[in-house]
């Protein structure tokens, strides 16, 4: 098993290599509380900063510190469902904010400071748009590393998040800016269009993760795989009592199954995996332990393949893509759940999948499998009309 980074678009060539390797200038790192004045005072000076935050296990902010960077005029806080960080003001659906922005609206958005911290973000969009509209000043705040995800990385702070933004609070001026609310006026409206879309959109993958999400039991742990399953998950408010992890890794398929089941052993909690279908076939030998909780619960989404290659541009419909980038299969989950002894529930409608969630929330005894079959050659052309109808 090899791991290579291609770029997009995947399905064409170059005549000679387009990437050269490039001298990474040393990166000024932080540790002391006394070298963050320098920081406060650029804070305190800024009226861009925004902050954008990856994986985090919840709880990484204490309550009073989400309040004061959700409520600072001068600051944008974009999460992901994998950040576990929850504020009125955040603007947690990134894609759904800057997807139809314009080169004026990119502009409006670029911060003068960035703040990152957690693991890897998910967003391709908001990675493409940092490199291009660069910050001024790239903070990251981890104890061990920092990554120059954006090229533009000039601050490592050996910091834990909680005692780098408790300080930024002490010191904290009050700057005149519209930043904050003019992003936030322009994601409240894209969230008009997001619901009105969704209301009349057909049965897909898109509207399968809306129904699915929302149904989730207020509490719960919530597993997702890689791939197409994190990228929806991205798009799709739910309870924000729900713990989100994913087994990011270096975005691979393999293991998310595993994991999910790991996890459920060790917690006393409801633990709900929501995967693809290519995802959970490679690492369905996970079922074969004897530990599985009797409350864990399998949402399998399956599409007919690997769904997120006809999302990426450039897709030909041939034999090349359906079976080597796509894995098209017929494949079903309901061998697997009868010999490893899961409860096993289909829907292959909005109707039928509503009906199904409620059986696979209140029987218990056994763990189970709900498997959502949706249109295999259907769901990109849905997923691309959403993102033209935000705008």
């Amino acid at each position: 098993h090899i791991n290579i980074p291609f770029e997009e678009p995947l399905y064409e060539t170059v005549p000679e290599l387009t990437s050269r390797l490039a001298f990474v200038p040393e990166i000024k790192e932080v540790v002391t509380s006394e070298d963050l004045t320098a920081f406060a005072a650029a804070w305190n000076a800024s009226s861009k900063k925004m902050i954008l935050t990856g994986v985090n296990d919840p709880g990484v902010l204490s309550q009073d510190l989400i309040d004061f960077i959700g409520n600072e005029a001068s600051v944008v806080v974009m999460t992901e469902t994998t950040s576990n960080l929850h504020h009125p003001n955040f603007i947690a659906h990134i894609d759904t904010l800057i997807t139809p922005f314009s080169e004026k609206a990119f502009l409006q958005l670029q911060p003068e400071i960035l703040v990152t911290f957690g693991g890897m973000v998910v967003s391709k969009r908001v990675k493409a748009f940092l490199r291009k509209y660069k910050p001024k000043q790239h903070w990251h705040i981890d104890v061990l590393r920092a990554y120059d995800t954006f090229g533009a990385l000039t601050s490592h702070i050996k910091q834990t998040p909680q005692n780098f933004f408790s300080f930024l609070k002490e010191k904290n001026k009050e700057i005149a800016s519209d930043y904050a609310k003019e992003i936030t006026a322009v994601f409240d409206y894209r969230t008009g269009k997001h619901w009105h879309f969704l209301e009349q959109a057909p049965f897909s993958d898109l509207k399968a993760y809306e129904r699915i999400l929302e149904a989730l039991p207020a509490g719960s742990m919530l597993q997702i795989s890689n791939s197409a399953a994190i990228r929806y998950a991205q798009l799709v408010p739910f309870d924000n009592s729900i713990s989100v992890y994913c087994n990011r890794g270096t975005s691979g398929i393999d293991g998310s199954t595993s994991t999910a089941i790991g996890a459920a052993v060790a917690s006393p909690r409801q633990t709900v995996l929501l995967t693809g279908d290519i995802g959970f076939f490679y690492d369905s030998n996970a079922l074969w332990n004897n530990y599985i909780p009797s409350n864990f619960r399998i949402i399998l989404v399956n599409n007919g393949g690997g769904g997120i290659f006809r999302i990426l541009p450039g897709h030909k419909e041939n034999t090349v893509f359906n079976r080597f980038f796509e894995t098209s299969h017929h494949l079903d989950a309901s061998h697997l759940a009868e010999m490893y002894h899961f409860d096993y529930y289909t829907a292959n409608d909005e109707q039928e999948l509503g009906e199904a969630l409620r059986c696979l929330f209140s029987e218990g005894g056994k763990p189970a499998i709900l498997e959502v079959f949706t249109p295999e050659k259907l769901n990109d052309k849905i997923l691309a009309d959403y993102f033209r109808a935000l705008a």
